[in-house]
């Protein structure tokens, strides 16, 4: 009589050991992209915001050479400024946080839905015909503040 030979319980407990290990390997590299993919989208979310403050406050001045005054609304100090030209002195970034309105834009209405955002706008006088911006984005990720900073130098050159 022939005897048939199969896997034994050892064999088969090593197996399923490796099969797992591989399993939790992968199930790892699964929850990491994720995080990942979530912190880089607030960055890129982030830098696009500092971006759009930084060119509201160059449209600001660009609007302003109608006037007698290209600083006017954007002397030294801390803003807020958001797409519907709003702009207003603030204390701190605490005092600067977005909301997101009905359309998707980020703006500063406290009556849209709040965002993990926070956008600052300093302004500070370089020269007599300059002044330099700065633009923070403030979110906080997993218990930790992030932070975006964009800087530009504006010019009275018209």
């Amino acid at each position: 009589m022939k005897k048939n030979k199969g896997f034994t319980i050892p064999e088969v407990l090593v197996a399923m050991f490796v099969i797992s290990m591989g399993l939790v390997g992968v199930s790892s590299l699964m929850i990491q992209n994720y995080q990942s993919q979530y912190t880089n989208k607030n960055t890129l979310i982030a830098s696009q915001l500092a971006q759009e403050g930084l060119e509201l406050v160059r449209w600001r001045r660009d609007t302003n050479w109608s006037g007698p005054n290209w600083k006017s609304g954007i002397g030294n100090g801390n803003y807020i400024i958001d797409y519907s030209s709003n702009i207003a002195s603030v204390d701190s970034i605490a005092d600067a946080r977005l909301y997101i309105n009905n359309n998707g834009f980020y703006s500063h209405d406290v009556t849209s839905t709040q965002s993990i955002f926070f956008r600052l706008i300093t302004i500070s006088d370089e020269t007599e015909d300059s002044i330099k911006v700065s633009c923070k984005v403030e979110w906080e990720n997993r218990g930790k503040k992030q932070s975006y900073m964009a800087d530009t130098i504006l010019y009275d050159w018209k």
